[in-house]
């Protein structure tokens, strides 16, 4: 089951407002290497690349699918590398998708915020 159906329509449309692009997954990855669902928001504003991130907990064990994060991040690159340490904010950290289900729009808001307020000094620090 698709667990994004419920927000993947706002996620497409809030993408479209921000000229940006909307990842259903890891299409790079070979196939078998995907076991987990995840929604990445990503665009290119002044020099700096954004992204807003819906993915599952990483743990040393693997993917953790029952908690999950809702979080926001900046960079920027040089000849095609990231350049450390860039900026991080997370919104939701390991909890029941519901949550982020329940208050999406406000993430969206919240991220749209964030991500609008940031300037290479930020992603450089």
């Amino acid at each position: 089951m698709n667990k994004f159906q419920t927000i993947d329509d706002k996620l497409y449309s809030f993408a479209i407002k921000l000229n940006a692009t909307l990842s259903k997954g890891r299409s790079h990855f070979p196939r078998e290497m995907v076991t987990f669902e995840e929604r990445r928001i990503d665009w290119y504003e002044n020099q700096i690349k954004k992204a807003i991130i819906i993915q599952p907990t990483f743990t040393a064990k693997g993917v953790d699918s029952s908690l999950w994060n809702f979080i926001n991040v900046a960079w920027i690159e040089h000849n095609g590398v990231p350049i450390k340490p860039g900026w991080q904010n997370c919104l939701i950290d390991k909890k029941d998708f519901s949550e982020i289900e329940k208050q999406i729009d406000q993430l969206l808001t919240k991220s749209e915020q964030n991500l609008n307020g940031i300037e290479i000094k930020d992603v450089l620090l």
